[in-house]
């Protein structure tokens, strides 16, 4: 399907269906009906406006049932290649859900069956018409207005199919008020206008009158008449579609056109006519000799009359006078009246103040221009435009925007440059309104402009105004939103919807909008709305809202409207919030809601929330918070430790119950914990776990932890430790064994020597301590610190280790060590340990002496008496 082409449509592809009816059983008769389906039908087959065969033209008066005009809509509909026009005038009904439905002869408020719904002309023009490159739809009844949303895209199950190109609506009214058919008039007031710019033609128009056009100058002249003016919408360059030739641009106008009325300009004073002819010298000292006298009135008329009605070289010649005598004032109120002038003069005159090097007044004579009638500040706008320039047509634009703001008639100057032909500049003048205006009149000026159908315009106008839409309902909102979505603006429609979401502050306030939006179907305004409020309301508002959106089906949206306002709130408020929902007897969506603010709050929402929530819900917080990810599992615990050991316990025992399933929970758990935390933490698990789950842990955790955690294990009791040896591959513990630091070695050495075989590793963890690889100065260290702490018997065990099978030298080596480091605990059992092992050979004084321990020679051994062989 493409976009309406340019020229006059091919009357052999077009088609068009004329309904009216001026005949009712109960309703008022309308006999203008008939003449308008009767002209029309004339001016739709006229060789010189369009030609359309006269088969090809089917006018229906007063047909006798609605399947009458749908079958001859279907028929025109499926056969239109190029254009298809569809006409009705009578009376419009509404339903109750105010859907437009166009009255037969037995149609009434009561009797609607006997109407042909709208819709269903909706549907044949867009859906059956496929092939048709321009659709027109006219309407001349009451609430015809309706009928506006349906061909630009609705929110029905048609809504794709309206989004064809080249549609386009004129209704004789908007969608509340009646049309007007004048008692005693030929024609009712809507066909008359058009029928007449049909017939008649446009002086200064295009050649072929395209749909807006038409609309333009249909609509200045209703309301010039004080008639109800019309509306229009359009779809993808509808408002392009051409129907018929301008007559009066091709010379064949065929009925005279009424003059407009003369123009009435100042005259001079009785007596003071002369003036006109005299120099400007001379007029100016009669107006001081009048002012002198005091006769001022006379003096402004005179001096005004000149403005008026002299030749343009002759006023510059004035305005320059004035202006050299420094009287300002009478510069302005000459200009002023100039401005008056039709606007061919005023140019002329214009040009004279260039000329004469005027150019300030010449700028005030512009200002003033643009402060007159708004026709004549178009038509001055017309002939700048003709001569290309655009700097002075700006200027007067400026200040007729500034005007017609002050005088309420922004859309009548609108409409006058369009009438003009000045499209352009309408755009442009719309644009500027945004920066000149204040934001009040530039939502007046988008209303006025959507009602004659220019959206596009109007709905960058209400998206550059935003927050002056926080005063229209809601529905209002809501719909202007829906339809910037519709016509493919929804960047305007967000703009809007947040500037009036983001101003809302009061619980009863977002329902309201909030169901305006989920009418519309706009799902993600709604939500955003919900947003908003889950942020702003106070606990008892979060409820109330909660309880109307249920009361209106909306239970979901109830459910995350207030998740979210309780992850945006204190542990006290949600807590406050979770009572109240059970209060109001809604225990399930409390718990849900509980579940849910304790997967998602942060860390010290929970930890706070913990402390003052019931028992129960302690438990299913606790539950819940375990399976969070790993580091909000550890720094809840990190918080709950110190602030809350019972709590914290109670959580340990839940995490470290699931290790095997989340072995990667404890190292980052244990990471963040002090010693002693840390060291409940590991007990716990050890507790908690059998010997398959703590291999697991040992194996995830990084090396030092592991040495720790087996250390844990071991200290445990042989149990536990066996149950892990048992689950290890090769039943092997060493490397979790080895390089324990030297304080656990006691008790560590203690346990292990009270377990089966555990003088196997004993042996293998004291032969890693005491490696000669080591060196002495770290092993004197260890041992030093074993000493110090009298643990003598784990020390001697390590001692052993360290000398036996060493050389004299290296033993020497060793004392030297030792004295170095001022070990004199380890140097005593040093020498009770040689002469427990020398004194066999008989040699045990001279190798202490060797050694470098004489001190300690014919000592008794710690180690036991000396025994001979």
């Amino acid at each position: 399907m493409t976009a309406p082409r340019a020229g006059l449509p091919d009357p052999r592809k077009s088609r068009a269906v004329l309904v009216g009816v001026s005949e009712y059983a109960t309703l008022e008769e309308l006999p203008g009906v008939a003449n308008n389906i009767e002209a029309l039908n004339r001016a739709m087959t006229d060789p010189e406006l369009w030609g359309l065969p006269e088969e090809h033209c089917v006018a229906l008066l007063n047909p006798e049932s609605p399947d009458e005009v749908m079958e001859a809509v279907h028929q025109a509909a499926s056969e239109a290649t190029d254009a298809l026009l569809f006409y009705y005038a009578g009376h419009g009904l509404l339903d109750n859900r105010f859907e437009l439905y166009l009255a037969m002869p037995g149609s009434d408020n009561e009797r609607l069956y006997r109407s042909v719904r709208y819709d269903d002309i909706r549907r044949e023009v867009v859906g059956t018409a496929l092939s048709c490159y321009g659709k027109v739809v006219l309407l001349d009844c009451c609430y015809s207005g309706r009928a506006l949303g349906g061909m630009g895209g609705s929110v029905d199950d048609l809504a794709d199919q309206a989004r064809v190109d080249g549609t386009y609506v004129m209704t004789a009214t908007a969608e509340t008020r009646k049309a007007l058919a004048p008692p005693g008039e030929r024609y009712t007031a809507f066909t008359g206008t058009l029928v007449d710019k049909l017939t008649r033609g446009l002086p200064d128009g295009p050649e072929l009158l395209d749909m807006e056009t038409l609309f333009h100058h249909m609509k200045a002249d209703l309301q010039a008449r004080h008639f109800p003016v019309p509306q229009q919408r359009s779809r993808n360059d509808g408002a392009a579609i051409t129907l018929v030739r301008n007559r009066w641009s091709a010379g064949r106008t065929t009925v005279e056109r009424s003059t407009p009325s003369a123009r009435v300009l100042p005259q001079p004073p009785a007596g003071f006519e002369a003036f006109l002819r005299r120099r400007p010298s001379d007029v100016y000292a009669e107006v001081q000799t009048l002012r002198a006298h005091e006769q001022d009135e006379i003096a402004e008329q005179l001096l005004v009359a000149c403005a008026v009605l002299r030749p343009d070289q002759e006023v510059a010649a004035i305005v320059g006078l004035l202006r050299r005598s420094g009287a300002t004032a009478d510069v302005v109120k000459v200009l002023m009246a100039v401005s008056r002038r039709p606007p061919d003069e005023v140019l002329r005159i214009l040009d004279a103040l260039y000329d004469t090097e005027l150019s300030g007044e010449a700028a005030l004579l512009l200002h003033e221009a643009g402060h007159g009638s708004v026709r004549d500040a178009a038509a001055l706008a017309h002939l700048l435009q003709d001569g290309g320039r655009a700097g002075e047509l700006v200027r007067l634009l400026d200040a007729a925007l500034d005007s017609a703001q002050a005088s309420s008639s922004l859309i009548d100057l609108v409409n006058a440059l369009w009438v003009a032909g000045l499209r352009e500049e309408v755009d442009s003048l719309i644009g500027r309104t945004v920066t000149r205006l204040p934001a009040p009149a530039v939502l007046a000026l988008a209303d006025e402009l959507r009602s004659v159908g220019r959206e596009g315009a109007a709905f960058g106008l209400y998206a550059a105004s935003a927050e002056a839409m926080v005063s229209r309902p809601p529905d209002v909102v809501a719909q202007l939103c829906h339809a910037m979505a519709e016509a493919g603006r929804p960047a305007d429609g967000d703009k809007v919807a947040k500037a009036v979401i983001d101003s809302t502050t009061e619980s009863g306030d977002f329902l309201a909008i909030a169901l305006a939006f989920w009418e519309t179907g706009q799902e993600q305004h709604a939500e955003r709305v919900l947003t908003r409020a889950a942020k702003v309301l106070r606990n008892d508002a979060v409820i109330a809202l909660v309880a109307e959106l249920r009361v209106h089906g909306h239970d979901d949206a109830a459910h995350r409207f207030c998740s979210r306002a309780m992850l945006n709130r204190s542990a006290q408020s949600i807590q406050e919030i979770i009572a109240e929902l059970r209060e109001e007897g809604w225990p399930v969506l409390a718990k849900n809601l509980l579940d849910e603010v304790t997967a998602q709050a942060s860390v010290a929402t929970v930890a706070e929330l913990l402390a003052l929530c019931t028992a129960a819900d302690r438990q299913r917080v606790l539950s819940l918070a375990g399976e969070r990810g790993q580091h909000e599992v550890a720094e809840l615990l990190k918080r709950l430790a110190p602030a809350q050991p019972a709590l914290a316990r109670e959580f340990t025992d839940r995490i470290t119950a699931k290790v095997e399933t989340r072995t990667e929970l404890v190292p980052v758990v244990i990471e963040g914990l002090g010693p002693r935390h840390k060291e409940q933490l590991l007990e716990r698990i050890i507790e908690n776990n059998g010997g398959s789950g703590l291999v697991t842990v040992l194996n995830a955790l990084p090396a030092s932890e592991a040495k720790y955690l087996m250390f844990l294990i071991v200290r445990a009791g042989q149990a536990k430790f066996l149950s892990v040896v048992s689950s290890l591959p090769g039943r092997d513990p060493h490397r979790f064994l080895r390089d324990q630091p030297v304080e656990r070695l006691p008790s560590l050495i203690k346990v292990l020597l009270t377990i089966p075989d555990g003088s196997r590793y004993t042996d293998a963890v004291l032969a890693e301590l005491a490696a000669p690889e080591r060196g002495f100065p770290a092993i004197t260290r260890e041992l030093s610190t074993l000493f110090d702490e009298n643990e003598t018997m784990v020390g001697k065990l390590m001692l052993s280790k360290t000398l036996a099978g060493r050389s004299s030298s290296d033993l020497k080596s060793f004392v030297q060590a030792l004295r170095i480091e001022n070990r004199p605990k380890v140097l005593a059992a040093t020498a009770d340990w040689v002469k427990e092992h020398y004194e066999e050979v008989g040699a045990t004084d001279g190798i202490l002496r060797r050694i470098g321990l004489p001190e300690y020679a014919s000592r008794r051994s710690l180690f036991g008496k000396r025994t001979k062989r």
